[in-house]
């Protein structure tokens, strides 16, 4: 990992391994007058992964994200493919993208104009708009002002805006909050072509629908401590546990007791049960209470 010179529009890149760590994260704490916001977060990102960083409201997501971005005071240290944060913060916010929860975007600009406008504001080629407006889907847009746009449309032209340097690093903030079930997967896979082309996200989420699909590993944030730090696998097993859902004809319950009483079940009417979002923090967040308690 070494820094490159200043490129033509003024930025300065820096290469990164495949594989290595594009950001690290050491000790991170953040407090609001007297409330504890973050209390010795750690963990590092593997460059070309894509991380869900997860928590109930109020858990510390956007605080960690906007550590991150150096935008606000923090204790610890951040470093962003090898650049610290407190120490050369435009530096390590040029590799960074960031898409907030309510992107602010002008409502009477066409799509094309807000582009333009951002990537002069940055100082990166406008001729980057078209081939960006593609990447998101939202080449027929082009002309469509901001305000007309769907939910879904505007998160699209909020990642187009974070991706117009070429960061390797997007953080999202909620992306998918207020978009229906579509726009998520829309979105979801917009996120997995990203991570195939070589990209780390990061993403901050309360909505845990197909997200084993896109996400390599989870963070869980509780009560401003990490709860969890693993594969989407490991956090499924630690919330699952031996529950399953059988699938039988009628709904009369001495059946359904006597099937269940019964030898041979088909395997094809025994499914793994659906998850629900409080059911995975509960057993993150159990079995970190649980290890405090031992230690």
């Amino acid at each position: 990992m070494a820094f490159r010179p200043p490129d033509t529009e003024g930025h300065t890149s820096v290469a990164q391994d495949e594989g290595a760590s594009i950001l690290r994260v050491a000790g991170l704490s953040k407090r609001y007058g007297r409330v504890q916001v973050l209390d010795g977060v750690t963990f590092d990102v593997r460059a070309g992964s894509v991380v869900a960083l997860l928590g109930a409201n109020g858990a510390g997501k956007t605080t960690t994200l906007k550590c991150i971005l150096g935008v606000v005071p923090f204790e610890g240290a951040v470093e962003v493919a090898g650049i610290s944060v407190t120490g050369h913060g435009k530096d390590a916010r040029r590799q960074m993208g960031y898409v907030p929860q309510s992107p602010a975007l002008g409502e009477g600009d066409t799509c094309a104009e807000a582009l333009a406008f951002l990537a002069e504001i940055k100082g990166v080629a406008k001729g980057r708009v078209p081939e960006l407006l593609e990447l998101v889907n939202l080449a027929s847009q082009t002309a469509t002002k901001v305000g007309h746009l769907s939910g879904g449309m505007r998160q699209r032209l909020a990642l187009a805006a974070a991706l117009l340097a070429n960061p390797p690093l997007l953080l999202l903030d909620e992306p998918t909050a207020s978009l229906d079930i579509e726009s998520r997967r829309d979105l979801q896979q917009l996120i997995l072509r990203l991570r195939d082309e070589g990209k780390t996200v990061i993403l901050s989420t309360h909505f845990f629908d197909h997200l084993d699909e896109v996400a390599d590993r989870a963070l869980i944030l509780h009560e401003g401590r990490l709860a969890f730090d693993g594969s989407l696998d490991d956090l499924a097993r630690r919330a699952r546990g031996n529950r399953y859902v059988v699938n039988l004809n009628g709904n009369a319950p001495a059946e359904f007791l006597e099937a269940l009483r019964a030898a041979g079940v088909a395997p094809e009417n025994v499914q793994r049960a659906e998850l629900r979002w409080e059911e995975i923090l509960l057993a993150s967040t159990q079995g970190r209470e649980q290890g405090e308690e031992q230690s």
